[in-house]
């Protein structure tokens, strides 16, 4: 699947609760939607993983970036219950965005598998809310659909 919207339409995008998922993006596309995501109403969070070379490293990452309480547990339980409840953080919508992921996608194939499959578990979760909640991997991943928008 590849979408494709003008730039001024991002922020209509990200508030799209039916169109929020997990997606692969370029640059430019992550880019606007960080732009776009304040004015929706969203917390936006850019998050660097070239230092995820492990699983304990990505859980790491992810609980820092995303500002978890001092009672997230660094397991996928606790980051799974964390991003389920973003009480601490609350917002109309959220946007990840997860940069340089190829390092754990391709020396830690089961990790990353359960990875995406919590992010995926996440934004259902959060549609049954009526919260869009969204996540890019910006750069290359195959096995899931790409998002663009014109700018």
């Amino acid at each position: 699947m590849r979408a494709n919207l003008l730039a001024p339409d991002a922020a209509q995008l990200l508030r799209d609760l039916d169109q929020a998922n997990v997606y692969v993006t370029d640059d430019d596309t992550a880019r606007a939607l960080f732009h776009a995501g304040p004015s929706a109403g969203f917390n936006v969070y850019r998050i660097d993983l070239s230092q995820a070379r492990t699983e304990q490293e990505l859980l790491r990452i992810m609980g820092k970036a995303l500002h978890f309480p001092d009672w997230y547990g660094g397991n996928w339980d606790a980051l799974a219950d964390s991003l389920a409840d973003m009480s601490w953080n609350e917002a109309d919508g959220y946007l990840i965005i997860l940069q340089r992921s190829e390092v754990l996608r391709k020396n830690f194939p089961a990790a990353h598998a359960t990875f995406l499959q919590l992010l995926k578990d996440t934004v259902k979760a959060w549609q049954t809310q009526n919260v869009a909640f969204w996540v890019l991997f910006v750069g290359d991943h195959p096995d899931l659909p790409h998002i663009g928008v014109k700018t």
